[in-house]
């Protein structure tokens, strides 16, 4: 159902997923990211930011920063997930790997190994900060409009 708050944290999630996707670039090798990472990123920062934080506005500032938290820990979580599926995608049509069990297997291999690149502490304080102030937007503009 369509209300003020989950439309508003789908908004300002894509957003943020848009300006994450942006400041991206060094983190993958030879710093030249895939070059559906900007629509990727804003994707599943619109469907977090609908599912995860539009749900839980409405119930006070002090929890809409742990639901920024949760919904960035949420969008960093699908964003790795995707990006090493269609990595394992790419090994798999090449047989790179002995069979199933193994591609999926690889594919958390590659989540961990990206996972540990992104670990760079401006990074992970723009990711942090921005999940608490689209969350606290969000609950804002979801009481306004609700």
């Amino acid at each position: 159902m369509l209300t003020g708050g989950r439309l508003a944290g789908g908004v300002v999630f894509a957003l943020l997923g848009w300006y994450i996707a942006g400041i991206a670039g060094p983190f993958f090798p030879e710093e030249r990211p895939p070059s559906y990472l900007i629509p990727l990123c804003t994707f599943i920062g619109l469907l977090v930011g609908w599912s995860v934080c539009g749900p839980r506005t409405g119930k006070g500032y002090s929890n809409a920063v742990s639901n920024g938290l949760t919904t960035i820990a949420a969008f960093s979580f699908c964003v790795l997930g995707a990006l090493s599926f269609l990595a394992m995608m790419r090994s798999a049509l090449r047989n790179r790997y002995d069979g199933p069990m193994d591609a999926i297997v690889g594919m958390f291999e590659l989540m961990l190994e990206q996972g540990l690149a992104f670990l760079d502490i401006p990074f992970l304080a723009t990711m942090i900060i921005g999940g608490i102030v689209c969350a606290v937007i969000a609950e804002f503009l979801g009481r306004r409009f609700s």
